[in-house]
């Protein structure tokens, strides 16, 4: 045992202790000086010392463990035992000498940290209760024998760890397991056995916070707390353990003492850490100060409180005090509000990741990561990060045999996917929780099930579903809430009643009455005074308020008062316990129930009463930077002031600024999902600019630009409401205009701001995904210091996709026309409203765009397109039929959709440049085959480029290459250089096929190749390793052969290739040079476009992989008529390259401009003139996606 160290004074010690160890005791003594002030080098330094020459290792060897793991690195004293280990001799069958024990005491401390550093249970706990028996159940513990005390210690402990995560054993058969600590530890203390004793008073404290979870109701906190004041009596206390035991009072009973006597013993407690030189002692007691403070009221959480702590934290890093670390940044996490401070939360949980990862503790790793995704799931907005990191330690965990954490792995996606509208997926991970938990962890199971039955709902609900399924819900909600309550889990069947009577709007009068007296006896059968019981009651206030809103039919204020009364009861007992964003969403509910009283009663005093109460919820929604209740808040809002503006009560600059709110807000919302892969992404983003309510905010926004003439801001809001989901995901790999990287570099704070971002993104690249989510952390923190800087944020506008806004447009077109002087370029929206069709159109120097209506209506185009276009598969369209006509008559099919284009005869030149971006079913329509004027089609008088929105084509610009903004230089060559061609024709059983057509092409691939120095590759070698590998390696790329669209199936659009299909989803995954790449294959350029104007197929994923420009069909074309379009566009592009290189050597030798547009419109003119497909249905097919350019630096091909 240790000498006691309270007689001589700690000059003298290490005086006498300068001298050689001769003995274990004197190594004990002396490192124990050092460890008991957290001097952990020094003391693990003189132990291995020791060991160099001790011939009995068990126990120093024990010690040196103890005191690494005591430091905190569990890992390390694993292996410091393990590395012994090997000499003790093998099990017995009964330990009776003191050797044998020290040798269970090792085995048994292995199998503790094992569990810590493996996270496994069962191989561990198996081996523990062998060594248990060993010691004939701890019997040695009558006669106060050390090893016997340590032995039962790490076992206890183990075994309610156990319970708390793996196997729950009886609470009696527990409660014997620790029986013997109260007599025990009298009989530690009368013996003046000070470490013992003070080890025995935290574990009874540690297993008492763990009483009501496994059921223990042996211990109480009356005799923990004799136990702590007998042991502060003793007169021979040394003054360390007396501090400790202060501080260990403090943090367990701070809210039974006395404020005075609390202050007391932690003076005590700072002086003797102070007097005895406690290298973190006052620090630790400190940060149980601020957690004590924060958990009173978050006022006190202060910048200046965070500059003291921040150098604790650098002490602590110094002192290599990682136990210490851990407690510190876990005591001050713990009471700070989940909505409060989210990005200091995230930056305490990462450094609390990296140091369990330091640690080697992988359970604790695990824990850790558990906390930091529900962390990220209650701050809402980021469920497609936590979801990726739930789904990553879900897959770690189902390799391991801990029960809790693999049924909360898939909980806690289950609660992500519902957070990104998956319901089906929120289901299945749902119910993999609850099949993992079942009995084992009943209130885990039981809110697993709560999670289960809000899938339920959803989806229900989202597929309007049969009446039976309903019945279905309604019978598993009844079993389970009887479940709960039989179980004791009253607060679990509490929320399943809730769920039912507030999202189930349809049931009828019995039924709904059944569930609000259910729910209102599981409320009632809670604890009155319980934080539990006060949040559910709060609850059934809502919906009491609710209830009385729906069926209201008075205007008479004294009606609404009860059902207005029961939402200020319901903030009142929510604002008790700081549940500020619950109390902030009442006040919405309440809003919504004035605005209903407003609906009766129309009057501005009502409609202001409504829009103050959203601006409360605002504001607590704001501080709480809760996306997806801003989201909502901000959504609720806007239509609250527009419906002000219909009756003439707000200006329509305060509505925009309304509407404008709310688009940031959604956009805000969609911008996590990044963190999926780029498929998912998109696709999820689309779901998200489908919703209802986001259409219905563009459409109102509309309204109030059209009725007040607000011409410039209707082109902005366009911009706003077309193919978010795209822009988001080119903007992630945007380049930066060097002009603005250039003024960022030049201030210092801006450079290293912008180089800690671009540093972060590959990192989370490329590290495995459950260490991305603490990297998403560091990064958006980063990104919010750098939103608060103007330049910064331009950069960061680019690298979200921002809408482009007109100075950008004019600064493009400005750009353009530089790099082809004499020619002009529009650029051209289509706009539906009011089920009307409207053109903009802006002109590349012109600093105002121009609206005219189109004498066509969308409803007219679907007829068309239903009737011309639509075919069953397998079968030939109407319009491919349509030769009874020649396209000049005014009785051909297309003649009837000419007014899509009429108005840009007025509001454009011949030869002008012309971008289209089309709306809703446009995108299926060849608008550049319509007549802009007497029998001449847009791609006649202007080569044509079309684009899902300006804001995409003005990325698919900055990925082609210009090297300087608004400087006039031609864009940089590519990265890469190599131009592929490539075709795949081969016989399938449902398919015509003709040889004769595929040596044709074949022969067509290679002697383009030869003449245009290109890497032809044909037929079986056209693998989908070689396509993959080619693709991302050329500048230009081209493919001849078969697509395969179903429109029902919008992923599954694919390409045809020697070894099987490429497919949308694989194709987003590719990492593309900003390569040009033509697609002569059925439908490639043929786009499912959701609500919008949100398209997917291969043009996205292609341009999402990071093509320049796409060249492709948007309906099935022959392969003779691809086969002569590749010639004529080749032969021009060779063409023009040659003028280009010619004109650019003289003029400094920039890279080689191909002008795409033009080049695409000479082949598609070709085609027109040629008898045999001068029909609209061959030439009107190829259509050019991206970038109107591309480059490549060089000599000329050879002739």
């Amino acid at each position: 045992m240790p000498i006691n160290s309270s007689s001589v004074s700690p000059s003298s010690k290490l005086n006498h202790w300068t001298q050689a160890m001769a003995t274990w005791p004197d190594a004990l003594a002396r490192s124990s000086f050092h460890a008991d002030r957290a001097e952990y080098k020094e003391a693990a330094a003189l132990l291995r010392d020791f060991l160099k020459t001790a011939s009995d290792r068990l126990e120093p060897v024990l010690e040196l463990s103890r005191v690494i793991k005591t430091q905190g690195y569990w890992r390390d004293a694993l292996t410091v035992l393990l590395d012994e280990l090997d000499n003790l001799p093998g099990p017995v069958g009964t330990a009776t000498t003191r050797e044998e024990r020290l040798g269970i005491q090792m085995r048994i401390e292995v199998c503790r940290l094992k569990l810590f550093v493996t996270a496994s249970f069962d191989a561990p706990l198996q081996e523990a209760e062998e060594l248990r028996l060993q010691t004939s159940d701890f019997a040695a513990l009558e006669e106060l024998e050390p090893t016997t005390i340590e032995i039962a210690l790490c076992y206890s402990s183990m075994r309610v760890l156990s319970c708390l995560h793996h196997q729950p054993i009886a609470p009696a058969e527990l409660e014997a397991l620790i029986s013997w600590l109260r007599p025990t530890y009298d009989r530690l203390v009368a013996a003046s056995r000070h470490r013992e004793s003070f080890e025995i008073l935290q574990a009874y404290s540690a297993f008492l916070e763990s009483a009501t979870r496994v059921g223990i109701t042996t211990l109480d906190f009356e005799t923990w707390s004799g136990m702590m004041q007998r042991f502060l009596s003793s007169p021979d206390l040394p003054p360390l353990f007396k501090a400790n035991a202060m501080v260990l009072l403090a943090d367990k009973a701070s809210e039974r003492l006395d404020e005075a006597y609390l202050a007391e013993i932690e003076t005590s407690a700072k002086t003797i850490y102070i007097d005895q030189g406690h290298a973190v002692g006052v620090m630790d007691l400190r940060f149980q100060q601020v957690s004590r403070a924060l958990k009173k009221g978050h006022q006190y959480l202060t910048d200046e409180l965070l500059d003291e702590l921040k150098g604790y934290f650098a002490k602590y890093q110094t002192s290599d005090s990682m136990a210490s670390y851990q407690t510190a940044i876990h005591a001050f996490l713990a009471h700070i509000p989940q909505w409060l401070a989210f990005e200091l939360q995230m930056s305490l949980s990462h450094i609390k990741d990296e140091l369990a990862h330091q640690a080697g503790a992988v359970f604790l790793t695990h824990i850790g990561r558990v906390g930091l995704i529900s962390m990220w799931l209650a701050h809402s907005g980021k469920a497609a990060s936590a979801v990726e990191a739930a789904e990553a330690l879900d897959t770690t965990l189902r390799e391991g045999d801990c029960r809790w954490l693999r049924g909360i792995a898939p909980y806690l996606a289950s609660q992500a996917y519902s957070q990104l509208h998956d319901y089906r997926k929120a289901h299945d991970r749902a119910a993999r929780a609850v099949e993992i938990f079942q009995e084992t962890f009943p209130s885990d199971a039981a809110t697993a099930r709560n999670a289960l039955l809000q899938a339920k709902l959803e989806l229900y609900q989202q597929n309007n579903s049969d009446p039976k399924d309903l019945e279905e819900i309604l019978s598993f909600a009844d079993t389970e809430t009887t479940r709960d309550r039989a179980a004791g889990l009253t607060l679990q069947a509490a929320q399943k009643t809730e769920m039912i009577v507030v999202q189930i709007r349809t049931l009828q009068t019995e039924q709904r009455r059944y569930w609000m007296e259910r729910m209102l006896t599981c409320v009632n059968e809670l604890e009155s005074d319980s934080e539990d019981g006060d949040i559910r009651m709060a609850g059934l206030f809502q919906v009491q308020g609710m209830e009385l809103t729906l069926p209201m039919k008075e205007t008479d204020p004294k009606a609404w008062e009860p059902c207005l009364a029961c939402f200020d009861k319901s903030v009142a007992l929510y604002m008790k316990h700081l549940r500020f964003v619950e109390a902030a969403n009442t006040r919405q509910m309440q809003s919504c129930a004035i605005y209903r009283w407003f609906e009766l009663s129309p009057s501005a005093h009502l409609l202001q009463r409504c829009l103050d109460l959203i601006d409360i919820s605002l504001d607590l929604f704001r501080e709480a930077d809760n996306v997806t209740f801003i989201a909502t808040a901000s959504r609720w809002r806007s239509i609250v002031v527009y419906t002000g503006w219909e009756r003439g009560w707000m200006v329509g600059d305060k509505t925009l600024t309304a509407l404008q709110d709310a688009e940031n807000a959604w956009a805000v919302e969609r911008a996590d999902m990044t963190a999926l892969a780029s498929f998912e992404a998109v696709s999820r983003r689309q779901q998200f600019t489908s919703l209802k309510g986001l259409r219905e905010t563009y459409r109102r926004a509309f309204r109030v630009c059209q009725i007040e003439g607000r011409v410039t801001e209707l082109w902005e809001w366009t911009q706003k409401a077309k193919a978010r989901s795209l822009s988001d995901q080119l903007g992630v790999d945007s380049l930066v205009p060097a002009e603005l990287r250039e003024q960022v570099i030049q201030d210092p704070t801006r450079r290293e701001l912008m180089e800690e971002a671009d540093a972060l993104s590959p990192r989370i690249a490329g590290s495995p995904p459950e260490v991305r989510l603490r990297l998403r952390g560091e990064l958006e923190a980063i990104h919010k210091r750098m939103a608060q800087d103007t330049l910064l944020k331009a950069m960061m506008d680019i690298k979200n996709g921002t809408p482009v806004g007109i100075d950008q447009i004019q600064q493009l077109g400005s750009q353009m026309k530089k790099c082809s002087p004499g020619r002009d370029v529009k650029f051209i929206d289509w706009l539906e409203h009011s089920n009307k069709l409207w053109v903009l159109v802006l002109g590349g120097e012109e600093k105002t765009p121009t609206v005219m209506q189109c004498p066509v209506s969308p409803d007219e185009v679907a007829a068309w397109k239903q009737e011309w276009l639509d075919a069953q598969p397998g079968e030939v369209s109407a319009f491919q039929e349509d030769d009874f006509y020649s396209e000049y008559e005014p009785e051909f099919s297309l003649r009837a959709l000419d007014g899509l284009v009429a108005p840009l005869d007025q509001l454009t030149k011949p030869g002008d440049l012309v971008v289209l971006c089309p709306t809703g079913v446009l995108h299926s329509i060849p608008l550049h085959a319509l007549y802009i004027s007497d029998n001449v089609p847009v791609i006649e008088r202007n080569p044509v480029i079309y684009s899902a929105s300006l804001t995409t084509f003005s990325q698919c610009c900055r990925r082609g290459g210009w090297s300087e903004v608004d400087s006039g230089q031609r864009p940089a060559a590519s990265v890469a250089t190599q131009w592929t061609l490539t075709s795949v024709l081969q016989e399938s059983d449902d398919r015509w096929f003709d040889p004769e057509e595929q040596e044709d092409v074949y022969s067509l691939i290679s002697n383009t190749a030869a003449t245009s120095d290109a890497k032809a590759v044909t037929g079986t070698d056209v693998t989908r390793q070689f396509f993959v590998e080619a693709m991302q390696q050329s500048a230009l790329f081209h493919f001849h052969g078969h697509g395969i669209f179903d429109r029902s199936i919008l992923a599954d659009q694919s390409l045809e290739l020697a070894d099987g299909n490429i497919a949308v989803r694989d194709i987003f995954d590719l990492k593309l040079k900003a390569p040009h790449i033509t697609l002569v294959a059925c439908d490639s350029a043929s786009q499912g476009i959701a609500a919008g104007d949100e398209p997917l197929g291969i043009v996205t994923a292609l341009l999402c992989a990071g093509a320049g420009s796409v060249l492709g069909t948007i309906w099935p074309t022959a392969s003779r008529t691809g086969r002569c379009f590749t010639d004529e566009f080749y032969t021009n592009i060779l063409e023009q390259q040659k003028r280009s290189i010619d004109v650019s050597t003289d003029v400094g030798g920039h890279a080689a401009i191909i002008d795409l547009a033009e080049v695409s419109q000479r082949a598609v003119l070709a085609l027109r003139r040629n008898i045999d497909t001068r029909h609209p249905y061959h030439w009107g097919a190829f259509v050019l996606h991206g970038c109107w350019f591309m480059s490549q630096r060089g000599q000329h091909p050879a002739d």
